[in-house]
């Protein structure tokens, strides 16, 4: 199910022309021609409206204007491409049920455990009303679709692939050494020098001290406090554990305003994470890597097969056409 978030990250810039007034548009002429359509004035200003109406009335800096200007022709840009992507959609014939989308919107209200009366004034704080709202969601299927269909169904990724991919990122994989550690925590009126003399002394096992002698955790289980990574100790816990072979006994240290001694139990080398725990990741990344090679190359064919023709200069192309 797609995720209302990004529906309402994208309304905005997917508000359609309608709901521009007549009163706010300045003047109307063609800024682009792309096959038999057009992009008009009145067009880019109703996109723009809800990013200029943040500024209106403010004195803008040379730098917010440049900004501004730059955002659109941006905006223009991504017009031309929605543009292209329509027409496709209707050459192709691509039409998505009313099913489909009452679908999806009960989907959305079920998401977010809303009434209908609660979707309705969500949409309209987002500025949508209904239809909008189902227009919205019917170009995002179509879309969805289209891109399926050219891009995303030709794209394949074998197992020899993420193999490679694994091997050529192995670093990315390592896994920081752990240690298995054991603490005693010791009373203030306890010297923890004395406990350690003990234990190298072989008067106590580092298990047996911990029962007796800990205020600390996991006493009962000899100190143990569990698998910790070697790289989330705290500095001075891991300068005391530097040449202490398994089994042995830290110098002591302070833990909490008491003596503590450490032991570790068992040390976990650095570690690869084997292949098969990460190969739905690499395959989804693979796939995501091809796809947008795939759009790329799509979309720059459609572009190069489409009349595009710039007015007055304003676009990015040489000599305003593309064909």
């Amino acid at each position: 199910m797609v995720r209302f978030l990004y529906l309402l990250v994208g309304a905005i810039l997917l508000m359609p022309i309608s709901s521009v007034r007549a009163e706010d548009v300045v003047y109307d002429r063609i800024l682009v021609k792309i096959n038999d359509n057009i992009i008009t004035q009145y067009d880019l200003n109703g996109k723009m409206k809800p990013i200029l109406a943040k500024v209106k009335g403010r004195q803008l800096s040379e730098t917010e204007k440049k900004q501004i200007e730059k955002l659109r022709k941006q905006t223009l840009e991504q017009m031309v491409s929605d543009a292209l992507l329509e027409q496709e959609i209707i050459r192709y014939g691509i039409v998505i049920s009313e099913e489909t989308i009452d679908k999806e919107i009960k989907g959305v209200k079920e998401q977010r455990n809303l009434s209908d009366e609660e979707f309705d004034e969500m949409l309209k704080r987002d500025g949508l009303t209904l239809e909008e709202f189902r227009g919205m969601l019917t170009k995002m299927f179509q879309k969805q679709e289209l891109l399926g269909y050219m891009v995303h169904s030709k794209v394949l990724v074998t197992d020899t692939e993420i193999q490679k991919n694994y091997e050529e990122r192995r670093e990315d994989y390592v896994l920081d050494k752990m240690v298995d550690l054991a603490i005693i925590l010791l009373p203030s009126d306890i010297s923890a020098v004395e406990i350690k003399k003990r234990i190298d002394d072989g008067e106590y096992t580092f298990a047996q001290a911990a029962e007796k002698y800990s205020v600390g955790p996991g006493k009962e289980q000899g100190g143990s406090i569990g698998e910790v990574t070697w790289g989330d100790l705290a500095d001075d816990w891991r300068e005391a554990l530097v040449g202490v072979g398994i089994g042995g006994v830290s110098e002591p240290l302070s833990v909490q305003g008491k003596e503590a001694l450490l032991s570790p139990v068992k040390m976990i080398e650095d570690r690869i994470v084997p292949l098969e725990e990460v190969r739905d990741a690499i395959f989804d990344r693979l796939m995501q890597e091809k796809r947008e090679v795939n759009f790329a190359e799509y979309f720059e064919k459609l572009k190069q097969s489409a009349v595009i023709i710039y007015m007055d200069g304003f676009g990015e192309p040489e000599n305003g056409v593309s064909q």
